[in-house]
Formats: structure tokens, sequence, C-alpha cells
């Protein structure tokens, strides 16, 4: 058993410094805008225009996610999770490697922007990939009893990437203003050149990974790569795509508030110092990473509907009073550290659920398809727009507009949690069938839900 959790604790880790890595290249870029705006296109034009020039390039990896994402989970359903893992990651190192050595405008003109852009489609595609094959990976690399947990400290590590992302960012700035001032480039070129060395670390770290016994067995029976997935989810897993659309749309809406726009509404909406936005933000995300696994504890012990229950119930509560005594605080108040850590508490419930949970819901010769769908889809089209709308609801609602939005998430979990009990599902010790063909679930399969008591 010792070496079983060795190899369960080495899977999960191996799959987080992929995902991690997209986080990492989301906050990086995000923190150096401004500085890549002014590299990559011409200096007569205007810092706004500059700055939304380099967004839309930043944007279109979101566009081409979901197509990439689907068409790699497809051939991960028929050959296998590793390569498609190796694949993933592969791309996205050199990619963000390839950032960090990018000549700039001044070098070779309009060329610099079109290889910026080349390079954000690479990263688009392989983020559609890493995130959703990480996910299927350690599920089915999990023992029976550990799947919710082992997915949800999966979620907390790959979260690390917004601090790795956030401390790159600062750190290089740091470097060009007393070590390097005669290099100002470094200030947006180091965080790439050092998100692709991770990368490469990344690499090769996995070779060590092996194909998840689930799979394996798949193979061995002859039946992998026998259907053509994505059609057959759409013909026979409807209900649980639904029910993983609900789920991602309650997680892109709180990912949305607490750990991308926070930064902002505090120091844009509520006239905070940067500093100080910057550091609530960060604390905001450490106080969700601590308590995913705790979660997952909660999940593997109790069930689905309540972890998911609890969690909607107390961010519900803990919420109202951010967003109706924050812009009452005065500007720079220390409070601001600490005034989102129960909501960040309470919203590591329905981020770290994610994962395990929506794996759990489909069979094999399917699950990184079923999954890649309604993740990659819904986090483009309910996560995407939403900053945009955040600035548009406050300027027209006031600064209380965001809870709005995390009651819309709270409800959405809430939801789920009610509907949970009526799921079927094939990994976790609350499976309610054999977890797959000839693996029976703990405990043997049962015939009323077990997804929460």
């Amino acid at each position: 058993m010792q070496t079983a959790s060795r190899k369960e604790a080495r899977n999960v880790r191996l799959a987080s410094l992929g995902a991690a890595l997209e986080y990492y290249d989301f906050v990086a870029y995000i923190y150096v805008a401004a500085l890549i705006s002014a590299a990559f296109f011409p200096a007569e034009a205007s810092p706004a225009v500059r700055l939304a020039q380099t967004l839309a390039i930043y944007s279109i990896g979101f566009v081409v996610r979901p197509v990439a994402g689907i068409v790699m989970a497809h051939i991960a359903d028929r050959i296998g999770r590793k390569r498609i893992f190796m694949l993933t990651i592969v791309m996205m190192s050199g990619s963000t490697l390839a950032i960090g050595l990018l000549p700039t405008y001044e070098s070779i003109g309009w060329l610099a922007p079109a290889l910026l852009l080349t390079m954000r489609v690479i990263q688009g595609c392989a983020v559609g990939g890493e995130l959703p094959g990480a996910a299927v990976l350690v599920a089915e690399h999990s023992r029976t009893e550990r799947v919710a947990r082992s997915a949800a400290v999966l979620q907390s590590m790959s979260y690390g990437g917004f601090l790795l992302g956030a401390g790159a960012a600062f750190g290089a700035s740091l470097v060009v203003e007393y070590l390097t001032p005669d290099m100002p480039s470094l200030a947006w070129r180091l965080p790439f050149l050092l998100g692709g060395v991770l990368g490469l670390v990344a690499i090769y770290l996995r070779r060590v990974l092996e194909e998840t016994p689930l799979f394996a067995e798949l193979q061995e029976r002859g039946q992998a790569g026998r259907q053509t997935p994505l059609a057959t989810v759409l013909r026979r897993d409807r209900r649980p795509v639904a029910f993983a659309f609900l789920m991602v749309f309650a997680m892109s809406m709180l990912n949305t508030v607490f750990f991308q726009y926070w930064p902002t509404y505090l120091q844009v909406d509520l006239g905070h110092s940067a500093t100080l936005a910057i550091a609530a933000s960060l604390i905001t995300i450490v106080g969700a990473m601590v308590s995913m696994p705790l979660w997952g504890l909660v999940a593997d012990r109790h069930g689905w509907r309540s972890s998911l229950g609890i969690g909607a119930g107390l961010l519900a509560i803990s919420s109202v009073p951010i967003f109706v005594v924050a812009p009452l605080l005065p500007a720079d108040s220390g409070w601001i550290l600490l005034i989102a850590l129960p909501a960040a508490f309470a919203t590591g419930s329905i981020v770290s659920a994610t994962p395990g949970l929506v794996a759990s819901l489909f069979r094999t010769e399917v699950r990184q398809s079923a999954y890649a769908m309604p993740y990659n889809i819904g986090v483009v089209v309910f996560g995407g727009p939403l900053p945009l709308i955040l600035v548009w609801a406050i300027a027209t609602g006031g600064p209380v507009a965001p809870l709005y939005v995390v009651l819309l998430g709270a409800l959405a979990a809430g939801v789920a949690a009610f509907f949970v009990s009526r799921m079927t599902f094939f990994l976790g010790n609350w499976a309610t069938t054999p977890s797959e063909p000839g693996r029976v679930a703990a405990g043997g399969p049962r015939s009323t839900s077990t997804g929460g008591a």
C-alpha cells in the first residue's frame, strides 16, 4: 500500500507541474502586458491601442482552446493518456520559452506580433489538452477511496502557478531595476524564460509517468479506440455533460472574481494601492489552495453532496460582508488583506471538486473527451467575457456588483449539490456501478447513490 501511495503522490505532482504552468503563463502575461505592448507594437500608436492589441493576442489562445482541447482529448481516448500528456507539456514549454526569446517590433516590424500570436495559438492548444488531461490522469491513477482528495490536491498545486506567475513578474522587475537597468526587456522576457525552463524540467520528470491502469486495461482487452469518443458522449452522456457544464459555470464565476479580477477590483474600483491589492490577491489564492485538500477529504468521506452543499452555503454567507464592507474601508486598510479569506476557503470546495467529480461521471473509453468538451467550452464561454461584464456591472451598479456574480456561482454549486445524488459515477468509493468493466468499486456496486449523504 505504501508503494501505491508513493506512485499516486508522484502522479499528482507530475500532473500538477503542467497545470501550474498554464496558470503561471496566464498571470505572467497579464502582469507584463504593458511591457509586451511597448515591445511588440509601433511606438507611434497610443499606449491604450498597443495594450488592446496585446490583450487581443492573448485572447486568441482562448479562442483556439476548445477545439484543440477536444481534438487532443479524442486522441487521448483512442491511443492513451500519457502520450498526449507529454505532447501538451512540450507544446506549452516550447512556446513559452520562445516568447521570451522573440525579437521585438523595433527589430523585425510586424513579424514580431505575428510570431507572438503564433506562440499564443500553440499555448492555447496546449492548455486545451493539458488541464483535462491532468484531471483524468490523476483520477484514473487514484485509489478508490482517494479520487476526490487526489484531484483536489492537483487543483491546489496547480493554483500555485498563480503565485509563481506573480512572483516571477515582480522578481523580473526588481532584477531590471537593481541589476540590469541597461536591459529593460528582461522585465518581460525573464518570466517567459523561467516558465520555459520549468516546462523543460516538467518534461524530464514526466518521462517516468505510466499509462493509467484503467486505460491500460481497455487496451489489453482490445476495447481502446473502438468508438468515436465525442459522438458517443453526445449520444449517450448528455445528462452528465450538462452537469459538468454546471460545475464549470460555478467554478468560472468564482475563479474570475476571487483569483483573477480581485486585484483589479481592489485597485481600480476601491482605490487601494497596487502593492496592497496584489498582496491581498495572493493571500486569497493561498487561502483557497490550503482549503482544497480538506474539501477533497470531506468529499471522499461524506460524498460530493456534503462538500458542495456546505461549501455553497458558506460561500453565500461569507461573500455578502465582503462586498458590503470592503467599499466602506479607507484606502490601504489592512483589513483588505484578509477580508476575502473566508470566501476563498469556501470557494475551494467548488473549485477543487471539479476535476475529480467531472472525471468520475464518465466511462474510461470516453472520459477525456467527455471532460474536455464542457471544461474547455465552459471556461471560454462563461469565464472569458466575465471580466468585461464585471467592469460594466460595477460602472452601472457600483462596487457591490461582484457579489451577485459570486452568489450566482454559489447558487450553481448548490444546484449541483442537489442533483449530484442523481448522477451515476464510475470512479471513487461513491460509485453507483462497478468503477469500470472488470473493476468493482470498493464495497461493490451500490444500488443507491452515494454522491452525498
